[in-house]
């Protein structure tokens, strides 16, 4: 019986234990269509969004990929991309977003539009607005808490 209470015990604390444990925070993206076929807002799975601040390459990014997007209008993926991040003056950057699953994808690519690189704590805001080579107005923000460094 002391066993069991004991064993019941250990169980007890370790479950305790890993849910204190603090998780990675997410990091929330929203891209905004503003007009074609895909207009609309979307929201990221914020777990799913991977910030990365690459040094060498003078990049800083956020990024989302649904690997389980079903269907021609599933919001895919997207991305947000500032050039020269460590750079003074004003930033620039690519925008990107993916609808649908197959060879019938559709992508928008908004390529060298104005971004913004705000600071917060170890990770920064990110910010863009552009229209593609097809005429689609697109809006990409992100706030990356969670960023890896390279």
């Amino acid at each position: 019986m002391k066993q069991l209470i004991r064993s019941a015990l250990i169980v007890i604390g370790a479950i305790a234990l890993a849910a204190a444990r603090p998780q990675a925070p997410p990091n929330p993206l929203t891209l905004v269509i503003s007009n074609g076929p895909f207009a609309g807002t979307y929201k990221s799975k914020g777990a799913e969004t991977i910030c990365m601040h690459a040094k060498a390459q003078k990049i800083y990014t956020a990024s989302f990929k649904d690997f389980e997007a079903k269907g021609p209008k599933a919001f895919a993926e997207g991305g947000i991309k500032v050039d020269s991040p460590d750079a003074p003056g004003p930033y620039h950057g690519d925008l990107h977003a993916a609808f649908g699953d197959g060879p019938k994808a559709v992508q928008y690519d908004a390529i060298r539009v104005p971004v913004t690189m705000t600071p917060k704590g170890k990770g920064a805001d990110l910010a863009g607005e552009g229209k593609t080579k097809e005429g689609i107005q697109m809006r990409v923000t992100a706030s990356c808490q969670d960023v890896t460094t390279m």
